[in-house]
């Protein structure tokens, strides 16, 4: 070993613990924009399931503000925290809604209106017994007759 490099590295080796401690500098906490943010909460508005790795992709933000997003969401009452797996950051959508066009409530009511319906005509029939096709009968019979063709009353052989 030469001389000069020794006596650096011994002269490093006396001189480091007089020296200050540099505190590590506190990790800056992650800087996005509003608009980012409310791209994220429509993430969160149309996905079930939220994830800072889904988030940083779709939007093109680093792991750091997409993780920092979820947290704002999550202190909102946006999205409820699943879990913590290794550096990626789940949650599940409290606003969610599975129907939020409404289009369910309209089918369901539409469903039940059938129902109602077919139950009321199944108790009217029960209540007045075999509908009166008279009527009926008689319209079409004077349409036919209308028209020219000849009603015969088919003889039995």
């Amino acid at each position: 070993m030469k001389r000069r490099s020794f006596l650096t590295m011994l002269g490093a080796a006396v001189a480091a613990p007089a020296l200050p401690v540099a505190a590590s500098p506190a990790p800056a906490a992650a800087v996005y924009n509003r608009y980012t943010y409310g791209l994220a909460v429509f993430h969160a508005r149309t996905h079930a399931h939220v994830s800072a790795a889904g988030i940083a992709r779709r939007l093109r933000v680093t792991p750091a503000q997409a993780k920092a997003m979820i947290s704002e969401m999550s202190s909102a009452g946006l999205v409820k925290p699943v879990g913590i797996t290794g550096s990626n950051v789940r949650a599940v959508s409290n606003i969610l809604k599975p129907d939020a066009w409404g289009l369910d409530a309209g089918r369901r009511k539409a469903r039940s209106d059938a129902r109602r319906s077919r139950m009321s005509e199944a108790s009217h029939e029960r209540r007045f017994g075999e509908p009166d096709l008279s009527e009926l009968l008689a319209h079409l019979r004077r349409i036919c007759v209308g028209h020219g063709m000849p009603l015969r009353v088919p003889v039995a052989i």
